[in-house]
């Protein structure tokens, strides 16, 4: 794991428990609705960030409390957007959707934070956004069309929820400068337990066989963000969040063993692409902080 950064270890650790987390939600979602998934992972979350946060000896709610909460809005919009993505649409072409954001998180890191990219870097972020146009199969690149499948509602939030995972991350990155990492978490899940019966549609009881699902789910992706969350404390916003599109990879490795999708050649050489990308992120990532560690 030498190519790595220790940032970059954080985040393929989340992202791992999160492609698990991802398939529970697949699997729920066929007879639970997503709110309700979502409010039980919500749930979960608090009781984490509880006992992390007194283990810790530290504050429940931070000091940059206007922030956190914009923190907490951006993070119970996007995760319903990609819950309902995951829900509605095939595993790995919801994933690959909601993993095109790294390109907006770049923009957007250097727009607001400043962060400068290398040509490495560059190269890298541009050879794995290209493994998930080729997984994507887009109509205006391959000519194809989506397929009577895909639902156009669950595409367009999914589109929506690019921006405001990107969002979502880039305020991760400023606030895991001077809060704890379950601070940082705890405000999404405290959103969602509060607004989200606001926004339910009915509530279903789950069956023996649903309720170890829901658990899986809040376990499963309330631990993998808080690995993300420690890998954006300590490293760059745009080179980390290529790690995140190895859920891709995940993802669709989980949709053929457990769901019976099959990838097709354009997935596997989409993978491909990405597995080199985020790679060589983390090359281009190590020996930046091997320049500036003989610099100081």
């Amino acid at each position: 794991m030498n190519f790595l950064t220790p940032g970059m270890r954080f985040m393929l650790l989340g992202t791992f428990l999160f492609s698990i987390g991802s398939l529970l939600i697949k699997m729920a979602g066929s007879s639970i609705p997503t709110m309700e998934i979502l409010w039980v992972r919500g749930v979960v979350g608090v009781g984490l960030c509880w006992i992390i946060l007194r283990r810790a000896g530290a504050g429940m709610f931070g000091q940059r409390k206007v922030m956190l909460l914009l923190r907490g809005l951006l993070g119970f919009a996007g995760l319903f957007a990609e819950f309902y993505a995951i829900v509605h649409l095939p595993l790995a072409d919801a994933l690959v959707l909601l993993f095109s954001h790294p390109v907006v998180v770049a923009v957007f890191a250097w727009f607001i934070m400043g962060e400068k990219i290398s040509l490495g870097g560059a190269i890298s972020i541009v050879t794995t956004v290209a493994g998930v146009a080729l997984v994507c199969k887009p109509s205006a690149l391959f000519g194809l069309s989506a397929g009577p499948g895909l639902d156009p509602v669950a595409l367009i939030v999914g589109f929506v929820g690019i921006f405001l995972i990107a969002g979502a991350i880039i305020s991760v990155r400023s606030l895991a400068k001077t809060e704890h990492p379950a601070v940082v978490m705890l405000y999404p899940p405290l959103v969602i337990v509060f607004l989200g019966p606001l926004f339910a549609q009915g509530w279903v009881r789950p069956s023996m066989i649903e309720l170890p699902m829901l658990i899986g789910v809040a376990i499963f992706m309330n631990v993998g963000q808080y690995y993300m969350t420690k890998g954006y404390a300590i490293e760059s916003a745009a080179r980390i969040s290529g790690v995140s599109c190895l859920e891709i990879v995940f993802a669709a490795t989980w949709g053929m063993l457990f769901l019976g999708e099959i990838p097709d050649i354009w997935t596997a050489l989409g993978g491909s692409l990405i597995i080199f990308g985020t790679l060589a992120l983390g090359r281009s990532g190590v020996k930046e902080l091997s320049r500036l560690s003989t610099t100081e």
